[in-house]
């Protein structure tokens, strides 16, 4: 009976000292996105840069092709069409290059 009141004793200011004695828990290291090279700290701002890049070589598909169609001597139907299909290219080359990115 001595020992059970001598270990509850110790117990019971051991326990105290111990807590005051751990570390405090650290912060988890904040998860950042990367896309393009630049990185972002969420998951929404990652995914709105890739979108905006996507929308960019769509764009940049389309000038680029039109451009060259016209360059070319070509009527306003044609001129069209090719820019058109330029459009689709720079889409699906934005596509297949992001989508090795991690957001």
């Amino acid at each position: 009976m001595r020992h059970l009141i001598s270990l509850a004793a110790a117990l019971a200011i051991a326990g105290p000292a111990a807590a005051q004695t751990r570390p405090a828990p650290t912060s988890p290291v904040p998860q950042m996105y990367e896309t393009g090279g630049k990185t972002y700290a969420t998951l929404e701002e990652c995914q709105r840069a890739k979108k905006r890049a996507k929308t960019r070589a769509t764009i940049a598909g389309a000038v680029i092709a039109g451009a060259g169609a016209a360059a070319l001597g070509g009527n306003l139907g044609e001129t069209a069409l090719v820019a058109g299909a330029g459009a689709l290219a720079g889409r699906e080359i934005a596509k297949a290059t992001s989508k090795n990115k991690q957001c």
